[in-house]
């Protein structure tokens, strides 16, 4: 009786927990259901995606677990759905945080070259992992700004967001990193790109300094573009960065599925 009445008062914990899921099977959805949003545990889980061949690892904390779904389930890393890119494509991931972006790019197309760019070490280290099963794919543990040189971002930020520091004069020097940053014109340079399929940016903020620039050029080569915009409350303002895009010979505009994402794509004459 005392099974009965336990199983009973969680039954739908219990149902949840073996009803089918897109995503993942019965062990995964419970390794993922004890990461709870004060969870911040030592320590790694590692997950295998239904028709994935490689498993991917995540901190046992929420805002992995947060990344897992955002990136997974929401997709709103991909190309807008209009719009199709080659399985032989040049993707550029700015922001690739844990690598999951880029995994999961290589799963729907095998046969793309993929850079990826991700300020914070940690997050690198982990990103490292998850591509290293995959040809065709380089990751770089640096920053994209809008000059070459160092820039700061603070230890205590989220692992998803990371920004960086305009001035950290007020901060402890032990709150503060310091990690090389590139220019667009750079990262264009140093990979020998003649052209980007796919650029996919969440830099956390670091995108308006971007595209508020003077050379705006990098874009010439670049065929389509997800933005995540940070820090926009005002249509006024989200609209000034969709002029400057569509300045530059594209169709812009704002994102359905993710508030704050520009979705670009270039107008073919």
């Amino acid at each position: 009786m005392k099974i009965f009445r336990v199983l009973k008062r969680n039954y739908r914990v219990i149902k949840t927990l073996l009803s089918s899921h897109s995503l993942f099977n019965v062990m995964d959805k419970i390794k993922l259901s004890k990461i709870k949003v004060d969870t911040n545990k030592k320590g790694f889980v590692f997950l295998k995606p239904k028709g994935w061949k490689h498993t991917i690892k995540i901190r046992k904390n929420f805002i992995d677990k947060e990344v897992v779904y955002y990136v997974l389930q929401d997709l709103y890393h991909l190309p807008p759905s209009s719009s199709k890119i080659s399985d032989n494509s040049i993707i550029l991931d700015l922001g690739s945080n844990i690598g999951l972006t880029i995994a999961h790019m290589k799963h729907l197309y095998p046969g793309a070259k993929i850079i990826g760019y991700e300020m914070n070490q940690q997050n690198f280290l982990l990103a490292k992992r998850n591509i290293k099963f995959y040809d065709n794919v380089v990751i770089y543990n640096k920053a994209v700004w809008c000059e070459d040189g160092l820039v700061s971002y603070k230890k205590s930020s989220n692992f998803d967001a990371y920004a960086i520091i305009d001035n950290n004069d007020d901060l402890n020097i032990d709150e503060v990193i310091e990690v090389q940053s590139m220019s667009m014109n750079s990262v264009i340079k140093d990979n020998k790109l003649t052209h980007i399929d796919y650029l996919k940016m969440d830099i956390e903020g670091a995108e308006k300094a971007i595209l508020e620039s003077e050379d705006l050029s990098w874009m010439d080569i670049v065929y389509m573009m997800n933005i995540e915009m940070h820090s926009i409350t005002e249509e006024d303002e989200f609209n000034k960065f969709l002029k400057i895009i569509e300045s530059k010979g594209f169709c812009a505009w704002k994102d359905n599925k993710h508030w704050s994402s520009i979705f670009a794509v270039r107008n073919i004459l």
